[in-house]
């Protein structure tokens, strides 16, 4: 398994009204494929330099976790389809 880092920045209306079923959602993803969550913390909401799907601001919500290399497009793919997470950036932790 191979550490990475995720970013994401989740809509604020979400956040604010949902934040909870959103976390739910990224934990449940990176476990579905036998994933470890090793650290989450939220940034708080900060504004964008330009409008990322009509959103001025979001929230950002920072994840660390283990996957097998193999599973990590399947992760992104369901992260893609999420309509909460405005963007993400995924990296190689190390």
């Amino acid at each position: 398994m191979r550490k990475y880092e995720c970013l994401f920045i989740v809509d604020p209306e979400a956040a604010s009204a949902r934040f909870d079923q959103v976390k739910t959602a990224i934990r449940q993803d990176i476990e579905r494929f036998h994933g470890l969550l090793d650290k989450t913390e939220e940034l708080g909401q900060r504004v964008l330099g330009y409008a990322v799907r009509h959103c001025r601001e979001g929230f950002y919500y920072l994840v660390q976790f283990s996957v097998e290399p193999q599973a990590l497009m399947e992760i992104q793919a369901r992260y893609r389809l999420n309509p909460d997470i405005v963007r993400f950036l995924v990296l190689a932790a190390e």
